[in-house]
């Protein structure tokens, strides 16, 4: 995996401060249960056994699963290289508050903003 797990920390002091009974409010805003955004990486180690810019076919969105909570997301990415991101995005089409593709255009907005931060082209 890639992402080598940024967010294990947060969850780490989550749980210790749960276990010592001490109140943290950024910590109770951040990580609130239920989980509303449920997010895993799809690994790829099979990218170097073939050529991502001769043969795009061979790029998979990778799986997906369903939200934790009924008015949450399912979340799978999955990191193709050093220019493709894939995205799995799933809610329940019972909630009126979640939309799946509505949050796919946020992820993409989102990624294009740090993309201009950085003053790169485009790709």
């Amino acid at each position: 995996m890639t992402g080598a797990g940024i967010d294990r920390h947060l969850f780490c002091m989550y749980v210790v401060s749960k276990y010592l009974g001490v109140d943290s409010p950024f910590l109770k805003e951040v990580l609130s249960e239920p989980w509303r955004l449920s997010t895993s990486q799809t690994p790829i180690q099979q990218v170097e056994l073939f050529d991502l810019v001769n043969h795009p076919e061979y790029v998979s969105c990778g799986g997906g699963f369903g939200p934790v909570a009924d008015d949450g997301y399912g979340v799978s990415y999955i990191i193709v290289g050093e220019n493709l991101i894939n995205f799995h995005v799933s809610c329940k089409f019972s909630s009126h508050e979640t939309d799946s593709h509505r949050f796919g255009k946020h992820i993409r907005e989102s990624l294009l903003d740090i993309l201009s931060l950085f003053k790169l082209e485009n790709k």
